[in-house]
């Protein structure tokens, strides 16, 4: 196979953001070249990485390569340059990259459909879960009971990532907790909400919200509610229960009933990949996506 991988040519919107990227599908490529495959790596000047793959291609604009892929490894895909690469060699030969599911910044996902609201894990259908992954999912997170009275807990997202600014009714997280506000502040839940940690928002706090610092973890399991926007912390919050709500689009939006949202965490787990393993030549090989790249071409 022709395996070609965009890292923010054509992006406008601060490329130097995916330097970690580069080094992540240079990892990935050096795995593929080792089990036959020929790679390029095309990258904006300003995402270089030290450890780029050998054969690369540096422009800022998207033009015409002279590299005829059968697959193209991309991040996210909302990007201008993004849609612009979708527009060259069609969606049918795109991978999209995201942030995993799960242990966010160390894992990642590959989607062959796209990341977020157009994830192929919203249509899917769910195998039966496997129960030693929920087990080791719930020693692995679950927490002690820090606050006693009943509350709701809304998890607060970057206003600057693309999970807010294209697929959020919300654009400020004072008006997420607003709205949280309508809809619990004349019944006896408290409304607990906990900040992105690496986005420090302004917030109006006037009495009707309690911020939280701890491990949102310590909150998520006895939650009457919890309510966000598309963070991943809704996701983990399904490791306990289904009482989630989903106010903007993202993997989280899924309906799930009864013990479904055990079979979605699990299902979620098993097919994120650490970044750590992009060289690791039997992860790669045994991995979900290189089996799917495998069948479909």
């Amino acid at each position: 196979m022709r395996i070609l991988f965009h890292v923010g040519v054509g992006n406008t919107d601060r490329p130097h953001r995916w330097s970690f990227v580069n080094g992540l599908f240079s990892g990935l490529a050096r795995s593929f070249e080792a089990l036959g495959h020929e790679c390029l790596v095309w990258y904006h000047p300003a995402a270089k990485h030290p450890k780029m793959h050998s054969r690369n291609l540096c422009s800022d604009k998207v033009n015409h390569i002279g590299f005829n892929p059968d697959w193209v490894f991309t991040w996210n895909g909302v990007s201008p340059g993004d849609q612009q690469i979708i527009k060259m060699f069609g969606h049918e030969k795109m991978i999209y990259g995201e942030l995993g599911f799960f242990d966010h910044y160390n894992t990642l996902y590959f989607d062959f459909s796209g990341v977020n609201g157009k994830s192929e894990n919203l249509i899917e259908s769910l195998p039966q879960y496997d129960e030693s992954i929920y087990q080791m999912l719930l020693k692995k997170y679950h927490k002690l009971r820090k606050f006693n009275d009943p509350f709701v807990f809304v998890p607060l997202q970057d206003e600057t990532d693309t999970q807010i600014t294209k697929y959020s009714p919300f654009k400020k997280m004072q008006e997420l907790l607003d709205y949280v506000y309508t809809l619990y502040g004349n019944t006896n839940l408290k409304i607990l909400y906990k900040k992105h940690p690496k986005y420090n928002c302004h917030i109006i706090n006037d009495g009707r919200f309690i911020e939280v610092t701890d491990d949102i973890h310590h909150y998520l399991p006895y939650a009457d509610m919890v309510i966000g926007i598309n963070s991943t912390a809704l996701l983990e919050a399904l490791v306990y229960h289904n009482r989630v709500m989903t106010l903007g689009i993202g993997i989280s939006s899924r309906t799930l009933c009864n013990e479904d949202h055990k079979k979605y965490v699990t299902y979620l787990y098993q097919k994120q990949f650490n970044w750590n393993d992009m060289e690791n030549l039997s992860k790669v090989k045994n991995s979900y996506f290189y089996k799917r790249m495998l069948c479909k071409n």
